[in-house]
C-alpha cells in the first residue's frame, strides 16, 4: 500500500477548515452557559493550574505526595490530559488576557481539538478519496448539530473523538510505513490520557490488522505489514497515561484500578427514551442507532449509507474472498470498525447511556468519511449522466447536500442537546415521542437576560440542574450580576428554575408547595417545546 503525500494546497484547505471552525465556535460560545460537567472540569483545571505554578517555583515541594494529592484528588475519576490543557489555557489568560471571558479560556483547547479534527478528516479523506469527498466529509462532520454543541465545551467528548481518529490514522499509516509506529503509541497515550473510550482501540486495530494480513496472503504478496504498532501502543500508551497524571504517581496500581472500576461500574442516571425513563439496566439496544437516526441530518446519513454500499467490495470479509481477488490495504474496513465499535459498545444492555450521543461521538468522524465516499459516488454518477460540461452544477449539488445540516446546526444553537431532526418530527415530534429533552443544566444561560431584568436589585435563585460553579462562571463572564445569588433551599429563593427532564418532574410540585402557586412566571421554549420553567416566590 502506498499513501501519497498531501499537497501544500490540500494542507492549506485543511488548515482553513480548522481555523474557520474554531472562529465559529469562539464567536458563538457566549450564547452557551457552562454545563454541569464543565464546571467540575474547570474547578479541577484551577487546582491543576495552581500545582503547575507551584511546580515552576518550588518543584521539590510540588512533587511531594501531600501537594500532589491536594491538587489532583478532585475529579480523579477522569484522566488528566484535557484538564491540563484547560489549566494551561487559563493560566495564560490570567497572565496575558488572551480571551474575552474566563469560560472561553477553559473552553479554547477543546475548540482547538474540534478544528484539528476537521483538518484530520479532510487530510485522511484527501489521500483516500480525493479532495471533493474529503471536503464534503469534513463539512458534514462540522454540520452535525450535536457535534457543534459539544465542540464548544471544556469537556472530553470531541477531544477524544480527535485523539481516537488521530490514533487510527497513525496506525493506518504504519501498515505502509513502520516509522509511524512510534507516533501511533504517542497518539494512543494522549487518547488514554483523555478518556476511557480509547480502551477499545487495540482490539479494533488487531482485528483490522488480521484482516489485512489475510488479504495480503490471498494476493500472494510477500511484503507483509508490520505489527510494530501494537507493542508501541501497549508500552508507550500506558507510560504516557501515568506520566501525565500525577495523581497516580503514588499508589499507581490501586489508583489505576479505582479509575477503571469507576467506569466499568459507572452510576446510572435517568435517561428518557421513547417515553420511558430508564434509571438502571437493561437499556434498549436500539438507543445509539435511533438517536443517531434522530439527531444526524438525513442527507448525511443517506450519503454515508451510499458510501458504505459504494465501498462494499473493499468490505468483503476475507473468508468470502477468493485467492487472486484480494484488495489492497485500504482504510474502509478500519473506518467501518471505528464506526461500528462505539455504537455496539453503547448498545450493550448494561452500558450506561446517561449522556446521549456524546458517548458514541467517536463514531461520527468515520460516519462523515463514509458520507464523503457517498458524495463522490453521487457526483460521479450525476456528472456522467446529467451534469456533463456543467461544472457549477457539482457545486450546487454539494450545497444541496450540505444545506440541511447547516440549517439544522444554525437552528440548534444554543439548544444543541434539545435538537432533533425532521425524521423525529423536529423538537416537538421528539417531545411527543418522549425523547430526552436536555441534560447538564446549561440552558439556564438562555435565561440570563430575563433573570437580570426580573431581579434588577438582585435576589436569590434555586438553580435546579445548574451547578453553583456554572452559575459563578456566568457571573465571571458578566452574563449575570453578582447580586443574583444561588441558594440551596427553595423557600429562601425569589425564583425557582426547573429544567424539563423526567427526574425533575417532582421539582414543579415542590415549587408549587413552597410558593403556593402552580403557575410559572416564565417558560423558556425551543420550537414551542418547554425547556425551562421559572416559578416566583409571591411571598
Amino acid at each position: 500500500m502506498t499513501v501519497r503525500k498531501l499537497t501544500w494546497s490540500e494542507q492549506l484547505v485543511g488548515a482553513a477548515l480548522c481555523v474557520g471552525y474554531v472562529m465559529a465556535l469562539v464567536w458563538t460560545a457566549p450564547d452557551l452557559a457552562m454545563s454541569r460537567d464543565e464546571s467540575f472540569y474547570a474547578h479541577a483545571a484551577k487546582d491543576y493550574g495552581g500545582w503547575v505554578a507551584e511546580l515552576t517555583t518550588s518543584p521539590s515541594s510540588a512533587l511531594g505526595r501531600e501537594h500532589i494529592d491536594r491538587a489532583w484528588d478532585y475529579n480523579w475519576e477522569h484522566p488528566p490530559w484535557m484538564k491540563l490543557t484547560f489549566a494551561w489555557s487559563w493560566l495564560l489568560h490570567q497572565k496575558l488576557g488572551l480571551f474575552s471571558s474566563e469560560s472561553l479560556a477553559f473552553r479554547f483547547p477543546g475548540m482547538l481539538t474540534a478544528g484539528l479534527l476537521l483538518w484530520l478528516i479532510y487530510s485522511w479523506g484527501a489521500v483516500t478519496m480525493g479532495r471533493r469527498g474529503a471536503l464534503f466529509a469534513a463539512l458534514a462532520f462540522a454540520m452535525l448539530p450535536r457535534v457543534f454543541y459539544h465542540s464548544h465545551l471544556a469537556a472530553f467528548d470531541v477531544p477524544i473523538a480527535f485523539f481516537i481518529t488521530f490514533t487510527a490514522y497513525a496506525y493506518w499509516r504504519t501498515l505502509s510505513d513502520g516509522r509511524w509506529a512510534l507516533l501511533t503509541g504517542f497518539a494512543f497515550g494522549l487518547a488514554l490520557a483523555t478518556k476511557h473510550n480509547s480502551w477499545i482501540l487495540p482490539g479494533i486495530f488487531l482485528i483490522h490488522y488480521l484482516w489485512v494480513r489475510r488479504q495480503y496472503a490471498l494476493a500472494d504478496r510477500l511484503d507483509r505489514p508490520t505489527i510494530s504498532w501494537l507493542p508501541s501502543m501497549l508500552v508507550i500508551g500506558p507510560v504516557m497515561l501515568v506520566a501525565t497524571w500525577p495523581w497516580v504517581w503514588h499508589h499507581t496500581w490501586s489508583r489505576l484500578l479505582a479509575y477503571a472500576q469507576f467506569h466499568l461500574r459507572h452510576v446510572h442516571y435517568t435517561y428518557e427514551y421513547l417515553g420511558v425513563s430508564y434509571f438502571e439496566p437493561p437499556f434498549p439496544i436500539s438507543v445509539p442507532f435511533v438517536m443517531t437516526l434522530f439527531t444526524v441530518p438525513l442527507t448525511i446519513l443517506v450519503m454515508a449509507l451510499i458510501g458504505l454500499v459504494h465501498r462494499r467490495a473493499a468490505l468483503v470479509p476475507p473468508w468470502k474472498t477468493r485467492r487472486g481477488d484480494a484488495t489492497d490495504t485500504n482504510a474502509d474496513v478500519l473506518w467501518l470498525g471505528c464506526l461500528a465499535a462505539p455504537l455496539l459498545a453503547i448498545a450493550l444492555p448494561w452500558s450506561p447511556i446517561f449522556g446521549g450521543t456524546k458517548h458514541w461521538i467517536t463514531a461520527y468522524p468515520f460516519l462523515a468519511l463514509f458520507a464523503g465516499w457517498g458524495f463522490v459516488a453521487v457526483i460521479d454518477l450525476a456528472t456522467g449522466a446529467l451534469l456533463a460540461e456543467r461544472r457549477g452544477a457539482a457545486w450546487a449539488l454539494t450545497a444541496l447536500c450540505l444545506a440541511p445540516g447547516l440549517v439544522e446546526t444554525v437552528h440548534s444553537h444554543p439548544f444543541g442537546l434539545s435538537h432533533y431532526t425532521p425524521l423525529a418530527g423536529g423538537v416537538p415530534g421528539a417531545a411527543d415521542l418522549g425523547m430526552n429533552r436536555q441534560f447538564w443544566g446549561f440552558t439556564t444561560g438562555s435565561l440570563a437576560d430575563w433573570l437580570t431584568k426580573t431581579l434588577p436589585d438582585g435576589g436569590t435563585v434555586w438553580t435546579c440542574d445548574t451547578t453553583w460553579g456554572a452559575w459563578r462562571m456566568m457571573q465571571a463572564d458578566r452574563r449575570l450580576p453578582s447580586n443574583i445569588r444561588p441558594v440551596r433551599s427553595m423557600v429562601d429563593a425569589d425564583l425557582v428554575l426547573v429544567h424539563h427532564e423526567p427526574h425533575f418532574n417532582e421539582v414543579d410540585f415542590q415549587a408549587w408547595m413552597a410558593f403556593d402557586d402552580v403557575k410559572p412566571v416564565h417558560v423558556l421554549t425551543y420550537d414551542g417545546v418547554p425547556i425551562m420553567s421559572v416559578y416566583q416566590n409571591s411571598r
